[in-house]
């Protein structure tokens, strides 16, 4: 009797269970909205200028083309609406060259992004190697890869910026090199502390003890244990990133001025602040929204995905 009902409670609750991938996914974040408020809410301020600036005006996607929601940055009289202020038809005003200031941030957020995103994939596939390799494979070369990590780790991230960029240029792709190379050896640190914590637990050993693989114990225990990291460093990352471009091209050794980064628009807004001060308001708004959305909902995601925070309470 008491079989058959466990039988049929099981049967309900998978029938309760949302059937499709859309539905577990909207299920899981409001689950996570509710957990996690803060955490919910800095991923709304996180993706709603990833979203904007994605899917904004002029957008072609070849097979589709985003309609413009505004006046885009190229289709403009010169000299027409020159610094005039924000309005219904243009929300956030016009450059100094008449163009929809709109559009420019929302060209210059999809840059941005671009650069930030770029540095994180970098940065995660030579954190995760050098971890892998120093802490698993090859413990006897360890030592000489932590030592030569600590002394990329202590160089001084601007000054060796401003003196690649003067070398080499600065573009986007020196820029994504330059800071996914010094993030990837700094992020190896503390990814290698704990994936030490990991092999030392006894079920690692229990797995190699019935004939496991490395391949296998690598992908089935050690990155389930700290991909939570990986994902943290993400949402943290990609901000740094436009943070770094952003102060860059303030002290003016940023991009070069024809792109339309989040820190090119800042920088060319210094010498309107009395006159039109929505030039630099705007555009320091998307870059506090990156910051403070990729802070609350890096340590939401921290404790919920993190194994030993699980069951704590928090």
């Amino acid at each position: 009797m008491t079989t058959s009902i466990e039988q049929s409670d099981l049967e309900l609750w998978k029938d309760a269970r949302p059937r499709t991938l859309i539905a577990r996914i909207i299920s899981g974040l409001i689950t996570f909205g509710r957990r996690k408020p803060l955490g919910a809410f800095g991923g709304i301020l996180l993706f709603i200028p990833i979203i904007l600036s994605t899917f904004g005006p002029g957008l072609n996607l070849g097979i589709v083309t985003v309609p413009r929601l505004t006046q885009d940055s190229e289709d403009y009289t010169l000299g027409e609406g020159v610094l005039e202020g924000p309005s219904s038809s243009h929300i956030m005003g016009r450059d100094t060259l008449g163009r929809d200031y709109f559009a420019r941030i929302v060209e210059g957020g999809r840059l941005s992004f671009i650069i930030g995103w770029g540095v994180f994939a970098l940065s995660s596939v030579i954190s995760t190697t050098l971890t892998i390799v120093s802490a698993y494979f090859i413990r006897s070369l360890d030592l000489i890869l932590q030592r030569g990590i600590e002394i990329v780790g202590f160089l001084p991230e601007l000054i060796l910026l401003v003196a690649i960029f003067s070398i080499y240029g600065a573009t986007p792709i020196t820029l994504i090199v330059t800071l996914g190379l010094l993030r990837g050896f700094n992020s190896s640190r503390i990814l290698r502390s704990l994936v030490i914590q990991v092999r030392a637990m006894p079920y690692i050993e229990a797995a190699h003890m019935i004939g496991a693989t490395n391949v296998r114990v690598i992908a089935r225990h050690i990155l389930p244990q700290v991909g939570f990291l990986i994902i943290v460093t993400a949402t943290n990352g990609l901000a740094q990133a436009v943070l770094v471009e952003s102060g860059l091209a303030i002290i003016g050794f940023g991009l070069d001025p024809n792109y339309p980064t989040l820190g090119n628009l800042l920088n060319g807004s210094r010498q309107f602040l009395r006159t039109a001060p929505y030039l630099a308001l705007f555009p320091g708004l998307v870059i506090f929204m990156l910051l403070l959305g990729s802070r609350l909902l890096g340590d939401a995601l921290r404790d919920v995905l993190d194994p030993r925070q699980r069951g704590s309470g928090r």
